[in-house]
């Protein structure tokens, strides 16, 4: 049997061939995608700042609840403090020869000409200020000049470079509360360049490292240990000394202890790659079994002659399996690399687009690779043995009259799962959170499990077409396109199907995120409404806090607002769960709208203001206690001042900025808004105490918000760009098996008289109402997920969203499909004289 099944494939490549290209494509991009998620999971956070020391300690950086037996734990964006005494308890280890105290808080370099120096080779990275002492830790070493004293700074070799300073010369360093001049003491390098490769290192004199740094900021303790000194045992003791909420952290841990803001985050990767794995995954699997399933619906004859010739139903299921297995391992052969290199380019775009960090260094692995191999042989073999369930269970002369005729559709099982399915996706669209970027997903999902639906009812669907269109096709050739609709409804639902899977997954994606970042920048534009001016730090992470100060002060203000972006956690369901958040400061009567619901914000200094969304999700009300943890980890407990519903790309919690201010490790303003236009004379003399400081009218009071809304747009138009490119490839292969299985159909009609003209007529209409079905069915599916995600947002029902990008897709989705029925059928029509009687027999 294995001899016959490889004797098979050798012999009839071409009827595997679209078997094959379909499932080596599906492992190639489960490869690549698997790969980039590997990678962003294992990628190290950022550079080691500890390399010189033996161990860090540093408080546990997470929050721990107690569900019943359970532990739910999740991870701080800040840093705890340390504990009292620690340092005292620490130094008395024996073994512990020094314990380094590491205090960082936010201290940047500015150009000239104002604008804020990155750090990092690419000068981009985020940039702190540490006292001297913390240098010898890396360690860094003076390349010129000398330890820096009070009112002096030593920078790396790279920020000095770009900040276009020199030895003895002044420079303005941006600070947490005001920018301020230095005079440059000294430049130091890294032990492996001249600056780190994720952030960038400022050094102050003891005394100016602690007047600048607030209480919280020394996160962490490094720890020297005696050169004679067993390492093992000193940790047993260090960590017996240090408690159980503290972290002893050695080797390629020890980055972990650093300053959260430099630590590289690929949540947002992992986020992007999982979302781009989901989807591949899905549309491989739906286009695998798909094809294989086509393949084995044009091999009836085939398979039905070796029942007739005494073939047992096992000996053709197990044939039919072996084919898969020979075509899967193929596949995989050829997918795997082709996988490989995949995932190295499209790493590259989606950097490009802002969307990943950088520092995002896509490396091969056997485990992403093995997976996609055996994902894509696993669902070959299981569709072949579906496939051939029914030629190898029915009787050998109706497997014939079926091979003569057309297959039946199916019967009560596919009415079955396509009820089962549909439901499915009503109670995923009804039932399920449909808001956000929660919503987004649910959506993917419905829009899944409906194509899946329309795959096991295609042929009663493609019949409705059918009927429908029959009559307006014109001409014998119209008449005999619809019949054959008709009569052969699974030969026509297999090629429409990957046309509606196209359309409505990509139209399902791009829609709905695109609907999300429109709705987000009309609640952005519609809460700053009222500001005549914004002030922000265009280049930089954000203006000190003495910006919002002062620009309280210029002449002709009386309103201000001010954000400071922070986190918080909430308890929900028994586990703490992350939120965005803001922290105001306020002069006057206010600037945003936030459109408050409930309440007011007068009280906010002494309590919390919520979003609906948020509020409605955990039945609180105004004037309730909530508790919640800030980014450091410390717990509070605050009454609910006030509700609003303008959250969307603001935060689903509002703090005191004082409060947010002091718990997070770089207490920067966002933006100032002003409620009164002061003059460019007095932006002017701001200006001049904050050099990084722009300004905008109200019309652009929203760029910043704009730029992260066009990065995220761009890596979605790149997710959606790939799956088009993938779904569009089976979509060609489909046709083009279709069109191959139809040889002898064609040369049958060429023998009875028929013209190659009329043959390409008739194959052209029924093109028409296959690529007419799938159009039908596709944007069935996605007016159902996007209207319903639409009304989720604001009650208004959309279903084209973007009329540009809906009528490019929707017209590039069906110029594929009859190019793709046409091509192929050109041809085989070539060659459909030549071999017509062989053909047709």
């Amino acid at each position: 049997m294995i001899r016959l099944a490889l004797a098979t494939v050798r012999h009839r490549w071409w009827s595997f061939a679209g078997t094959f290209l379909g499932t080596a494509l599906a492992v190639a991009l489960v490869a690549a995608c698997g790969t980039l998620l590997f990678s962003a999971l294992s990628s190290p956070a950022g550079a080691d700042r500890y390399t010189a020391a033996d161990a860090v300690v540093s408080a546990a950086r997470q929050v721990s609840v107690q569900d019943g037996d359970d532990t739910e734990t999740r991870p701080l964006s800040g840093a705890p403090a340390l504990p009292d005494g620690l340092t005292g308890r620490l130094a008395t280890v024996p073994g512990v020869t020094q314990v380094t105290e590491d205090t960082s808080f936010y201290a940047q370099p500015l150009t000239p000409r104002g604008k804020p120096v990155g750090g990092g080779s690419d000068a981009t990275a985020p940039v702190m200020g540490h006292a001297w002492s913390s240098a010898s830790l890396t360690p860094f070493r003076l390349l010129a000049g000398r330890v820096p004293q009070d009112g002096e700074v030593v920078l790396d070799a790279g920020l000095a470079r770009h900040a276009d300073v020199h030895v003895g010369g002044r420079v303005h360093m941006a600070l947490p509360h005001k920018v301020a001049s230095f005079r440059l003491a000294g430049t130091v390098a890294a032990p492996g360049g001249p600056q780190l490769s994720s952030q960038g290192a400022v050094f102050f004199s003891a005394s100016d490292a602690e007047r600048l740094s607030q209480p919280g900021d020394a996160t962490a303790l490094a720890l020297r240990f005696a050169p004679d000194a067993d390492s093992r045992t000193v940790l047993d003791k260090v960590r017996s000394a240090a408690g159980p909420d503290v972290r002893v952290l050695t080797g390629d841990e020890r980055v972990q202890a650093d300053a959260p803001a430099v630590l590289v985050s690929y949540t947002g990767a992992v986020g992007v790659f999982g979302s781009m794995a989901g989807i591949t995954v899905f549309a491989a699997l739906f286009v695998i079994a798909g094809t294989i399933a086509f393949a084995a619906r044009q091999r009836l004859r085939e398979l039905a002659l070796l029942r007739t010739l005494g073939a047992t139903p096992r000996q053709v299921r197990r044939l039919m399996g072996l084919e898969a297995w020979a075509v899967g391992v193929a596949a995989a052969v050829v997918g795997t690399p082709l996988g490989s290199w995949l995932a190295g380019w499209m790493g590259e775009r989606f950097v490009a687009t802002g969307a990943v960090p950088a520092s995002l260094d896509v490396h091969g692995s056997a485990l992403p690779l093995l997976i996609a191999a055996g994902c894509g042989v696993g669902v070959a073999r299981l569709a072949a043995y579906f496939a051939g369930r029914r030629v190898a269970r029915i009787a050998p002369t109706e497997a014939m009259r079926e091979a003569a005729a057309a297959p039946a559709s199916g019967g009560i099982w596919r009415v079955v799962t396509g009820a089962v399915l549909v439901a499915g996706a009503v109670a995923v669209l009804v039932f399920t959170p449909m808001r956000g970027g929660i919503g987004v997903g649910m959506g993917f999902i419905g829009c899944a499990l409906l194509v899946c639906a329309a795959a096991a009812l295609g042929p009663w669907l493609v019949r409705v077409v059918g009927a429908v269109l029959g009559g307006v096709l014109p001409g014998a050739t119209g008449r005999l396109a619809a019949a054959n609709t008709r009569r052969f409804p699974l030969r026509t639902a297999g090629a429409a199907m990957p046309l509606a899977l196209l359309f409505a997954l990509n139209a399902t994606m791009l829609l709905n995120s695109t609907l999300l970042s429109n709705l987000t920048d009309q609640a952005a534009h519609a809460r700053v409404a009222s500001a005549r001016q914004s002030l922000t730090a265009a280049d930089g992470p954000g203006l000190p806090l003495g910006a919002y100060e002062e620009a309280a002060r210029m002449p002709g203000v009386r309103d201000v607002d001010a954000t400071v972006p922070s986190e918080v956690m909430v308890r929900k369901g028994g586990k703490p769960q992350h939120y965005p958040a803001q922290g105001l400061y306020r002069t006057g009567g206010g600037v945003l709208d936030l459109k408050v619901t409930s309440g007011s914000l007068d009280g906010l200094a002494e309590g919390v203001a919520v979003s609906t969304d948020l509020a409605g999700s955990q039945h609180w009300r105004v004037g309730e206690t909530v508790g919640l943890w800030l980014p450091d980890g410390t717990y509070v407990s605050r009454p609910v001042v006030a509700l609003y519903g303008r959250s969307a790309g603001f935060g689903d919690m509002l703090l005191p900025g004082s409060l947010a201010a002091a718990h997070t490790t770089r207490p920067l303003v966002s933006a100032v808004h002003l409620g009164q236009n002061p003059g460019p004379a007095a932006v002017k003399e701001l200006r001049a105490q904050f050099p990084q400081l722009s300004a905008y009218g109200d019309e652009a009071a929203t760029s910043r918000q704009d730029a992260e809304t066009a990065s995220q747009q761009a890596a979605l138009r790149l997710l959606t760009g790939i799956s088009l490119v993938f779904t569009a490839v089976a979509v060609l292969n489909t046709f083009a098996m279709a069109a191959l299985g139809r040889r002898g159909e064609y040369a049958a009609l060429r023998l009875l008289g028929a013209t190659a003209r009329q043959v390409r007529a008739m194959a052209a209409r029924e093109a028409v109402l296959t690529v007419t079905a799938g159009l039908v069915v596709g944007a069935g599916i996605a007016a159902v997920v996007v209207g319903t995600f639409s009304s989720a947002q604001d009650g208004q029902w959309r279903i084209i969203v973007d009329p540009l990008w809906y009528t490019g897709l929707l017209t590039g989705t069906g110029l594929l499909g009859l190019a793709a029925a046409a091509l192929p059928t050109r041809l085989v029509l070539r060659t459909a004289t030549a071999h017509g009687g062989r053909s047709a027999q």
